[in-house]
């Protein structure tokens, strides 16, 4: 009899289990949006995937040149119902038009209630509804051209750096071949550290400095912090009620002392530097001036808060951001350069006659960014490589979206979740011709106006794009142009001749890694030499 009573527990569990992995597919019926049939649990997802043997881009760039036509479609990550939208028009509507209605990312794992979750969730990428407009509009300020351009004296000091590195190592060690992720990574930790955190570090010469050691712990994913993101995806309030950390709280203890003891610091003996940490004391001061002034004409409940905990929320945001994303462009734009030398040829003459104007005087910020084709180059990689693959905006309230002609596309309920797959637009040959070809002229003054609207969206879109992007193109085009200027990329026996198919799982990185030959040049007409030959 006990056995029994086990058995048929065990089949209405497992049943009970079943009825619970099954994707709600009437969840897209009723909206009558075209979908692929899902898997239990998995939904659209495929298995592999999940263990890194398949590539997210490649399968987001398939089903979207599959159900495009429909202008929206459906798809099941895991149990969750996403609607995806192809059509530019509506990519308008929601970015733009209807902004209002669509301020807000999808709830997500910092919205719990850990003290890690909770400082996430005041980060600018969390934030909601009025709060988010409150924080944006006072942080707007702190990434304008004006202070970008003072930073850049910050990060040359480290493009020198970088590039004295690799000058030893190649006279020194003998050694042509390098990882570009490590580098360029280790390039883009001093960056931060100096230009954001008000710190000197040299990970080049110190590589196993304390900035860098944490760093690589807080942007690394680790088996355990990718098994902690599903569980807060499939069961987040038994997650939160369990109040399992989202991040390591040694790594963020150390961020606390390290940025609020740079502001007493500088309070104490009045310094002044021109980093993120000076500009988010100067947004943060102005904030509160500002609230102090309008405390007659607003209610406390109206009154909006940038309190110490919010400023620490910011930079580890600018850190996660600015860390991985820059590092990346700068892999893929080099492994196309090393792949298309007749682009890395005519990027060089650019340079070369930058170089020649310049006469002997140091690059400085406004010569940098009128550098045409270096700017054609770095669109062009962001369009084969965005560093959002996918973006996402949850629904206000109750909307219908109509295409051009005015026929209604789709209902959308409060609380749906809208995606715009931008690595999908970006490979769709209806809106970038042989998509799959590095053609930095797509992007130049005879051929930009042929992109369409809404169609190439690498830093996102609207009033909730990145806010960084100006430092982020600093960055990437300050260090390629001295490392054009200084080497020709070649590429090397273990580089990728296919990087869409080396690409595993979710994430931009191929599996052989970004390798690539460095050959020094020489001379003034740009004869190049292997150094250690």
């Amino acid at each position: 009899m006990a056995f029994e009573v086990l058995l048929a527990l065990t089949a209405l569990i497992g049943y009970l289990l079943y009825k619970w992995a099954q994707p709600p597919v009437g969840y897209f019926l009723k909206r009558g949006v075209v979908h692929e049939a899902p898997v239990p649990l998995l939904g659209n997802i495929p298995l592999p995937m999940l263990f890194g043997k398949g590539s997210y881009p490649k399968q987001s760039i398939a089903v979207h040149m599959r159900l495009k036509e429909h202008k929206v479609y459906g798809v099941f990550s895991m149990r969750d119902p996403l609607l995806y939208i192809a059509d530019p028009e509506l990519i308008r509507q929601v970015g733009i038009k209807s902004f209002e209605n669509f301020t807000n990312h999808r709830k997500g794992i910092s919205d719990g209630g850990t003290d890690s979750s909770s400082l996430l969730s005041k980060s600018l990428l969390s934030l909601r509804d009025r709060r988010w407009k409150q924080m944006r509009n006072t942080l707007t300020p702190s990434f304008s051209s004006l202070k970008i351009r003072l930073m850049f004296e910050l990060i040359q000091a480290c493009n020198v750096e970088a590039v004295a590195y690799l000058e030893r190592k190649l006279t020194e060690d003998g050694a042509t071949e390098l990882e570009l992720k490590e580098f360029f990574t280790r390039y883009t930790n001093d960056v931060i550290a100096t230009a954001a955190f008000g710190i000197q570090v040299n990970s080049f010469k110190d590589p196993n400095n304390e900035f860098f050691t944490i760093g690589q712990r807080v942007s690394q994913f680790s088996i355990w912090v990718i098994l902690k993101v599903m569980l807060f995806i499939l069961l987040p309030k038994l997650m939160n009620f369990l109040r399992v950390p989202v991040m390591d709280m040694n790594n963020i203890d150390y961020f606390k002392k390290l940025v609020f003891g740079a502001i007493e610091h500088r309070k104490e003996h009045n310094i002044v530097r021109p980093d993120m940490i000076q500009q988010l004391m100067e947004a943060q001061r102005k904030f509160r001036e500002e609230q102090e002034a309008s405390q007659e004409t607003t209610t406390p409940e109206d009154r909006a808060e940038f309190n110490d905990e919010d400023l620490l929320a910011q930079c580890l945001l600018f850190f996660s951001a600015g860390f991985e994303t820059v590092a990346t462009c700068l892999c893929f734009t080099s492994h196309e350069l090393l792949m298309n030398p007749e682009v890395q040829d005519k990027l060089y003459e650019e340079i070369m006659a930058t170089e020649e104007q310049l006469g002997g005087k140091p690059l400085d910020f406004d010569t940098l960014m009128g550098l045409k084709y270096l700017d054609c180059v770095v669109s062009e990689s962001l369009r084969m490589w965005p560093p959002a693959i996918v973006l996402d905006r949850m629904c206000g309230s109750d909307v219908q979206l109509r295409d051009e002609e005015g026929n209604l596309v789709v209902e959308l309920k409060q609380d749906d979740l809208i995606n715009i797959p931008v690595i999908a637009l970006h490979h769709d040959p209806d809106n970038f011709p042989q998509p799959e070809q590095f053609r930095p002229e797509r992007f130049d003054d005879d051929h930009k106006h042929e992109i369409k609207p809404f169609t190439y969206l690498p830093f996102g879109i609207g009033q909730r794009s990145c806010i960084g992007n100006r430092m982020a193109l600093m960055e990437v085009k300050a260090l390629l142009y001295r490392l054009v200027l200084r080497f020709r990329l070649e590429p090397a026996e273990r580089t990728t001749t296919d990087m869409m198919g080396s690409i595993a799982g979710f994430h931009l990185m191929p599996r052989e890694l970004f390798w690539c030959k460095l050959v020094a040049r020489d001379g003034p007409d740009g004869e190049v030499n292997a150094l250690g030959n």
